[in-house]
C-alpha cells in the first residue's frame, strides 16, 4: 500500500502570498504528543495491509519550517521508533526562506526531498509571493534553491499558474530550464486569500488549459532545454498506460491520502483543512483506522461518479478531477473539478501529440524512456 500523510505542523507563515489557499486561521504549532501520535498511527494503519507498504510524509503548512528544527528532529526519532518495518519517505513543501546550513545538514542526514515554491523569474514571482510588508521573496527563494542544489539534495519546485505569469508561460519554461529546476505546475484554488479576489489572481478553466498546453508543448518538443515536470510526466504516462498517475486523477484518492493539521484533526486532503464538514475526527481521541471508517471519511472515500464523467473518453484517467477543488469551488466534493474542462483539453492535447509522433500508446521505447526518466525528482 502506498499511503500519503500530509502533516501540517502549523498554519502560520512568514509570507503573505496574495493567492494563499489556506482557509484555517488557527495558529498553534503541533505539540510533541500530537506529532508522536500522528506518526505512530500512520504506521499502525499501513501495517495492517499485506504486500509492499510505503508511507510518504509530506510536511506542509502554512510554512512548516516555522515549527523549528527540533520539531523535525523529533519527527525523525518517532519515525525510527514506529516505522522500523515500513518503508517511508519525507518531503517538505516550503517557501525556502528559512533554509540555512543547519537545515541543509538536517535534510541530508534525514534524507528529505525538498519542494520549494517559485513562480518564475522575479517579475513573475514577486507579483504575488510577498512578505507581510509587501516585499518580494524571489532573492531569498533563489538563494535557498542554490543551497539545496549545491548540497546535492533531491529537490523540485512548485509553480502556480496565475494572472502573474499566464501570458509568459513560454518564458517561464525557459527560466525553469535554464536554472535546471525540476518542477510541478498547479492552478490556483478558490480558497484562502485567493477567494476574495479570485478574478484578479485566478484563471478560468480555458485560460489554465491554454497556458498548460503552451508549456507542455515546450517540454514535449524540448531537447537540450528539457527539464523534468511531474504533471506533464503523469498526464502523458496516464494516457500511455490507461490509468491515472496522480492523486488528481484517482477515482478514490481519499482511500490512500489524509492530512493532519496542527491540533491532530484529520482531513481527506491538505486543501480541506479547517472545514468542519470535511473533518474525520481527531487523532488524539481516536485511532486512525476508526477515523478512516467514520461516515465523513467513507463519503470522501466513495466519491460518486458524475453523469458527464461516466460518458467522457478520459474518465478512466481523470475520474472527475480533484475533489478538493470541487469542494472549494462548488461546496460539493461529488461535483466535477472546476478545472474539468481544462483536464479534458489537456488529455485531448497530450493524446494528439502522441498520435502525431506516430507512437503506439503502449509500445514505443523512446517515449517511454522519456516518460519514465527522472521520476524520483
Amino acid at each position: 500500500m502506498f499511503f500519503t500523510n500530509v502533516i501540517k505542523p502549523t498554519h502560520l507563515c512568514n509570507l503573505a502570498c496574495k493567492y494563499c489557499y489556506n482557509d484555517d486561521v488557527r495558529d498553534p504549532v503541533m505539540k510533541e504528543y500530537t506529532l508522536r501520535r500522528t506518526i505512530e498511527q500512520t504506521f499502525n494503519y499501513v501495517r495492517k495491509f499485506e504486500g509492499q507498504r510505503l508511507v510518504s510524509f509530506i510536511w506542509h503548512g502554512g510554512e512548516p519550517m516555522i515549527a523549528g528544527l527540533k520539531y523535525f528532529q523529533q519527527a525523525i526519532e518517532f519515525q525510527g521508533e514506529f516505522g522500523h518495518d515500513v518503508k517511508f519517505e519525507n518531503i517538505i513543501q516550503t517557501n525556502g526562506t528559512f533554509i540555512d546550513e543547519k537545515w541543509i545538514n538536517f535534510f541530508k542526514i534525514a534524507n528529505f526531498s525538498i519542494s520549494i515554491s517559485i513562480d518564475g523569474p522575479a517579475s513573475m514571482h514577486d507579483a504575488f509571493r510577498v512578505d507581510r510588508r509587501g516585499r518580494g521573496s524571489y532573492e531569498k527563494v533563489m538563494s535557498a534553491i542554490k543551497m539545496v542544489k549545491d548540497a546535492g539534495l533531491p529537490f523540485g519546485v512548485c509553480v502556480v499558474i496565475s494572472k502573474a505569469n499566464i501570458d509568459r508561460v513560454e518564458e517561464l519554461y525557459d527560466f525553469l530550464s535554464q536554472e535546471r529546476l525540476p518542477f510541478n505546475v498547479i492552478p490556483l484554488n478558490k480558497s484562502g486569500s485567493a477567494r476574495d479576489h479570485f478574478q484578479d489572481v485566478g484563471l478560468d478553466a480555458e485560460e489554465y488549459a491554454d497556458a498548460w498546453i503552451k508549456m507542455y508543448d515546450k517540454w514535449y518538443d524540448s531537447d537540450r532545454d528539457y527539464v523534468y515536470c511531474s504533471d506533464f510526466i503523469y498526464k502523458t504516462r496516464a494516457i500511455m498506460m490507461g490509468r491515472p498517475m496522480d492523486c488528481v486523477g484517482l477515482a478514490q484518492c481519499a482511500g490512500s491520502n489524509i492530512s493532519v493539521d496542527p491540533v491532530g484533526d484529520v482531513y481527506p486532503c491538505a486543501s480541506l483543512s479547517g472545514h468542519a464538514d470535511t473533518k474525520y475526527g481527531n487523532l488524539t481521541e481516536y485511532d486512525l483506522d476508526v477515523l478512516l471508517n467514520s461516515s465523513t471519511a467513507m463519503d470522501y472515500r466513495n466519491r460518486k461518479m458524475d453523469e458527464q464523467c461516466a460518458s467522457c473518453k478520459w474518465q478512466h484517467v481523470c475520474h472527475g478531477g480533484c475533489q478538493a477543488r470541487a469542494y472549494k469551488f462548488f461546496g460539493d466534493h461529488n461535483r466535477r473539478d472546476y478545472y474539468c474542462p481544462s483536464l479534458f483539453k489537456m488529455y485531448e492535447h497530450v493524446g494528439h501529440r502522441i498520435e502525431q509522433s506516430a507512437i503506439a500508446l503502449t509500445a514505443d521505447h523512446s517515449i517511454k524512456s522519456l516518460i519514465t526518466s527522472n521520476c524520483s525528482q
